[in-house]
């Protein structure tokens, strides 16, 4: 009798641990990543790409994080999230011409979010310098920081 009820409360036990919402992380409490928007430099309006190849430098070389060649209005793009304060990007308009490069300073800050999801960056002081233009031909800061991805953060002119 004293083992069926040893046996029943460590089931309960058991059963009782594993039942919090807290155990997955599905709610996209993760590090916001940049949204990126499109205008042409002489007219200022909005602009769809047909084309667009993105690159990063996440601290060992340029990696291909975006490239398409179907139309396109916005990407998110995701920052590092080491102690460096920038990131560089690459932006192209064919996959051999990736060569605009723009400079993403920033100041970091980490958010505990939850047990599953862990620590988040959120993104304060940003600031863009496109240091080679090219298919770029300039950058117009939106939001000086990243807590979200539901804004703008940066427009790239062509």
């Amino acid at each position: 009798m004293k083992k069926k009820i040893l046996f029943l409360l460590l089931i309960f036990l058991f059963l009782c641990s594993c039942g919090s919402d807290d155990d997955i992380c599905i709610g996209g409490e993760a590090t916001p990543r940049m949204k990126i928007k499109f205008k042409t430099k002489s007219s200022g309006k909005m602009k769809t790409m047909d084309s667009l190849f993105i690159a990063v430098d996440y601290g060992s070389g340029p990696i291909g994080v975006f490239g398409t060649v179907v139309k396109t209005d916005s990407v998110l793009i995701p920052l590092r999230v080491d102690d460096q304060p920038f990131t560089k990007m690459y932006v192209g308009v064919s996959r051999v011409a990736v060569n605009s490069e723009i400079k993403i300073n920033y100041t970091t800050t980490s958010q505990y979010v939850s047990p599953a999801c862990g620590i988040k960056k959120l993104y304060q002081n940003l600031n863009s310098v496109l240091e080679v233009p090219n298919a770029v031909l300039g950058v117009e800061q939106n939001q000086n920081q990243i807590i979200d991805e539901s804004k703008t953060h940066l427009y790239l002119l062509f």
